[in-house]
């Protein structure tokens, strides 16, 4: 038994991850004709970074169509697809999801708050190797998992190290719920101003097909992973960037080399408008409006439409968050069990509301107004995720 001291004193005894955690494989699958109702929990249930669940939804499992995994009461699940996610949470009930996520059984001797918040961890997406095969998202492999090493204190150093950083993570999330409040003020106002568009019926104002709008779009630039690095002089923007609700994350933008001809072909300029073509099926269609600085270029599951007169950026990304609009892309939604598309030639078609101009610049400016609050508390959530990303590391490396 390897043991080591740390700075508080207590021996934290070096294993592996799969010395804690036992895989749950309990497959609900359609041939066997499973009857009654569960709750299922997807990716899309699962905030990034916190291991907060924001949904789940009641299905009939008569009419399940593919396979989910099952899920119970205080099990961690982990969303293997993409892990830089950190969908990583615990069950609070029975359930199933969807088999792009793993369940772990912990250990009676193991805090679950413990391993979990190590999952999410920094150190631990640095450790694990993770899968970028080509034509694939980036995956972790359930035996990789296992095979990570971790530095496991006594049970009761375990709970205080989590209660730690439960308490700093707490004000990491106070401003991101700030955050989310504005976002829902903004949409709130887009509501006000256009309606609800709920649907065809729901509409004031003349319709066009989205290609009618356009002034010119392009899909991005394709860089391989190993092409792309810290120390490259160029930020390259991928679709990882694009939150569901419209926002665009800069930080943590990985860098590449271009030539002088694909920056200027590439370029990224404020009020771009940035369409997620290629993702998981309740991802694609992801839209936002680039407000960054000069000297990004953007990937090639990203489409850069700039727009004519006639519809401004910050309507349009108001827009395709609408009922109205996310049921005409899910129509337009083509793929596999992991990755599906949303075609240029099919989003041409797609009709857009498109009110006055007049009234679309005062929705415009209304905006402006939300961005400039938003990016006061941007800067205090990130000192406060900094303050936390610091704990964590500490935590993790015997020092807290």
């Amino acid at each position: 038994m390897n043991l080591k001291a740390d700075t508080g004193g207590a021996f934290a005894k070096a294993c592996q991850l799969g010395d804690l955690l036992d895989f749950r494989n309990e497959i609900v699958h359609p041939k066997d004709r499973p009857a009654g109702s569960s709750i299922f929990v997807g990716l899309e249930h699962i905030e990034r970074d916190t291991g907060v669940r924001i949904g789940a939804v009641r299905i009939d499992l008569s009419e399940l169509t593919g396979r989910r995994a099952r899920f119970y009461a205080g099990d961690i699940v982990y969303g293997y697809l993409r892990p830089y996610l950190n969908k990583v949470w615990i069950a609070e009930f029975d359930g199933i999801c969807s088999v792009d996520q793993y369940v772990f059984i912990v250990r009676p001797e193991v805090d679950r708050e413990y391993i979990a918040r190590f999952l999410r961890s920094d150190q631990f997406l640095k450790t694990a190797p993770i899968d970028s095969t080509p034509g694939q998202l980036p995956r972790i492999r359930s035996g990789e998992i296992a095979a990570t090493p971790i530095a496991l204190p006594t049970l009761a150093e375990q709970r205080r190290i989590a209660a730690i950083l439960e308490e700093a993570d707490d004000l990491r999330l106070n401003h991101r719920r700030a955050l989310k409040l504005l976002d829902d003020l903004a949409q709130s106002i887009f509501v006000e101003m256009f309606g609800e568009m709920v649907d065809r019926g729901d509409v004031r104002y003349p319709v066009a097909c989205f290609a009618e709008l356009l002034s010119s779009q392009k899909i991005g630039l394709v860089r391989a992973a190993s092409e792309l690095s810290e120390d490259a002089p160029v930020p390259y923007l991928r679709m990882d960037a694009i939150a569901l609700d419209g926002q665009l994350d800069l930080e943590g933008t990985r860098r590449t080399h271009a030539s002088e001809f694909e920056i200027s072909e590439y370029a990224l300029k404020p009020g771009d408008f940035l369409f997620n073509t290629r993702n998981s099926r309740e991802l694609v269609g992801k839209a936002a409006v680039f407000d960054g600085p000069d000297g990004y270029i953007y990937n090639n599951n990203i489409l850069r439409v700039r727009f004519a007169e006639r519809l401004r950026p910050e309507y349009a990304s108001a827009f395709f968050r609408t009922r109205l609009a996310r049921s005409e892309l899910e129509l337009r939604k083509s793929g596999t069990t992991s990755v599906y598309a949303i075609y240029q030639k099919n989003l041409d078609t797609m009709p857009i509301v498109v009110p006055p101009t007049k009234d679309q610049a005062k929705f415009a400016e209304m905006i402006s107004q939300i961005k400039k609050q938003k990016a006061h508390l941007r800067d205090a959530e990130r000192r406060s995720r900094q303050l936390f990303s610091s704990l964590q590391h500490r935590a993790f490396s015997g020092q807290l």
